[in-house]
């Protein structure tokens, strides 16, 4: 296990492992980049800082000023050109790992090659790779099936509205007709955990999210049964030309 040189800032330990000790876990059946369904109450923002749900390898093992911390290759997303891992996942003492069956294990029982299900945050640092504190971690057998992951489309920005303080994106998908009558083909919800890039990770904020911009979201995978379905959003990529 190697020692990171540059400490980690207290503060950000601090937070991380707060926000992970008060978390809240859900399981889902297998689905993979599918939208999952729920009612047409709407997302509220309670929902959209849920922990992040993400299956993963784990690619290195760190150590930061006493805390473990995993270097995770996610499996829904590539990493960065010249980026050691997608995310620095680190594992404090509210941290449960399990295996598939709820067998509990350690952190001995974390390898490097090891695949896991993680659930984290929703609180992550906006350096590149983000960091993360870790509040669940299953180990899972070559044969579980996996948890749902989230959606990832291509879609232009038709409009934005205010709902309960969260700013709302309006998009018209690539992959789909905006049905007659209807303002857009989904309502992408933002909030503190969302995060905005352009294409090489350079930090946006919401007020670069105008109307004609060329995004790639990830959200959901949980979407209300309403048209337009309404979802959380996780990430945003700004896409240039």
């Amino acid at each position: 296990m190697k020692t990171k040189n540059a400490s980690l800032p207290l503060l950000i330990l601090v937070v991380l492992s707060t926000i992970a000790s008060g978390a809240i876990i859900l399981s889902a059946d297998d689905t993979t980049n599918e939208e999952i369904l729920i009612d047409n109450d709407g997302i509220d923002e309670s929902n959209i800082l849920q922990p992040i749900k993400t299956v993963a390898t784990i690619i290195g093992i760190d150590s930061w000023d006493g805390t473990t911390v995993l270097l995770l290759d996610q499996d829904e997303c590539d990493i960065g050109e010249g980026y050691p891992c997608d995310l620095y996942l680190m594992i404090g003492q509210e941290t449960t790992i399990t295996d598939s069956n709820g067998n509990q294990l350690t952190i001995e029982d974390l390898t490097e090659g090891t695949r896991i299900e993680a659930n984290y945050g929703p609180m992550t640092t906006r350096s590149l790779p983000p960091q993360s504190a870790a509040v669940s971690i299953v180990v899972l057998d070559e044969n579980v099936q996996t948890a749902p992951q989230p959606v990832k489309t291509i879609a232009t920005i038709l409009g934005t509205e205010i709902w309960s303080e969260n700013t709302v994106l309006l998009l018209d998908l690539d992959d789909s007709d905006i049905g007659e009558g209807y303002p857009c083909d989904i309502y992408l919800i933002t909030g503190q955990a969302t995060t905005i890039t352009d294409s090489n990770g350079n930090e946006f904020t919401i007020e670069d999210l105008t109307e004609g911009t060329r995004i790639e979201a990830y959200y959901g995978p949980m979407v209300t049964a309403s048209l337009p379905p309404q979802s959380g959003t996780l990430k945003i990529v700004v896409l240039t030309e």
